[in-house]
């Protein structure tokens, strides 16, 4: 009875204390997060059915380029639990189910990539050289933002899971951080021959893992579901290997984000440029390869006269941003008539 006491109530010794769980709060957690003895096997068939079902509409959604069915992939995804059920065993310093909880994600992560290839190859559009759908494209090339999104995520579910009252908003986690679909294009990407892209989705699913086990780990042990003092040290070992991986998924991160807001920050100011050089033009499409030099600005518009010189065009958006840039502009020109009969 002792030794019952002394391995389900917190102490609280992680440097601040908690809220305290009781003796209850903690076995309805331990009983959601953790299916031992004779409830593994149905759960690991619940489990796989499901990733199964969810990759799959994923991978039918990131095709057919639809967000909707992208999102309700989300919703089926299974992957929530096992992940804070390994936050858990991070914050409870429980080497046994940190394996267990890992090897239930990774199995899923492998099935969701078996099931993403699979599906990329019973369609026709997708294969070597095919045009990949803007969905797709969007989980290749993570930033530091999905790395936020991870950490509040995790944090979100693992406050859910101790305040069971707050159980009507896991399914809004589920859709907060993208599981699955990163997992669904890394099949699609790998039968497409495009092994870079691949890779960035593996990034993004890395990054999500690593980031909702931190922010879930902790999140638990502030709530007060930590163990005794003895298992302290365990305890920091885990967190430690975890907040490395955080770090070091975060420089890839950092390097495309880096990237990105200079683009954004470059598009900006064509966008501005444009619009002053010819105010009755409509931007169509703007694109910058601001690793080329000079900087490359490829810009659409569309109105009934271009009206001007792009040199102009050039010399304004060269002095805004401060480098220099080759700028090419095609024209699409529109008219419009009104007839009477």
């Amino acid at each position: 009875m002792w030794f019952v006491k002394w391995s389900l109530i917190p102490t609280g010794r992680i440097g601040f204390q908690g809220r305290n769980l009781s003796l209850h709060e903690r076995s309805r957690i331990l009983d959601e997060l953790y299916f031992e003895g004779d409830r593994r096997a149905p759960y690991l068939w619940r489990f796989f059915a499901l990733i199964v079902f969810s990759s799959a509409i994923a991978a039918m959604g990131l095709v057919n380029d639809s967000a909707a069915v992208v999102i309700g992939a989300m919703l089926v995804a299974p992957l929530l639990t096992p992940i804070m059920a390994l936050s858990a065993a991070v914050a409870e310093a429980w080497p046994r189910r940190q394996l267990e909880s890992l090897a239930v994600v990774l199995g899923g992560a492998v099935a969701a990539i078996g099931v993403g290839w699979l599906t990329a190859a019973l369609t026709p559009r997708v294969g070597p050289g095919a045009v990949l759908s803007g969905e797709i494209l969007a989980r290749t090339n993570p930033n530091l933002l999905d790395l936020g999104i991870a950490i509040a995520a995790g944090a979100a579910g693992a406050y859910i899971t101790v305040r069971s009252e707050a159980g009507s908003a896991l399914p809004g986690v589920g859709i907060a951080v993208a599981l699955i679909p990163p997992l669904a294009t890394v099949g699609i990407t790998l039968y497409a021959d495009q092994s870079l892209l691949a890779g960035g989705a593996a990034v993004l699913f890395v990054t999500n893992l690593a980031a909702m086990v931190l922010a879930g780990g902790i999140t638990f042990m502030v709530a007060g579901f930590v163990a005794s003092g003895e298992s302290l040290r365990q305890r920091r070992y885990a967190l430690a290997f975890v907040i490395v991986l955080v770090l070091a998924v975060a420089i890839p991160l950092g390097a495309n984000s880096i990237v990105e807001w200079g683009q954004s920050a470059y598009s900006l100011a064509g966008a501005r440029a444009v619009s002053e050089w010819n105010p009755e033009l409509e931007i169509e499409e703007l694109t910058v390869n601001p690793a080329l030099s000079p900087v490359l600005f490829d810009i659409e518009v569309s109105g009934s006269d271009l009206g001007a010189d792009v040199e102009d065009l050039a010399q304004a958006i060269a002095a805004d941003i401060g480098k220099p840039v080759a700028v090419e502009v095609l024209f699409i020109p529109k008219a419009a008539a009104i007839a009477d009969p």
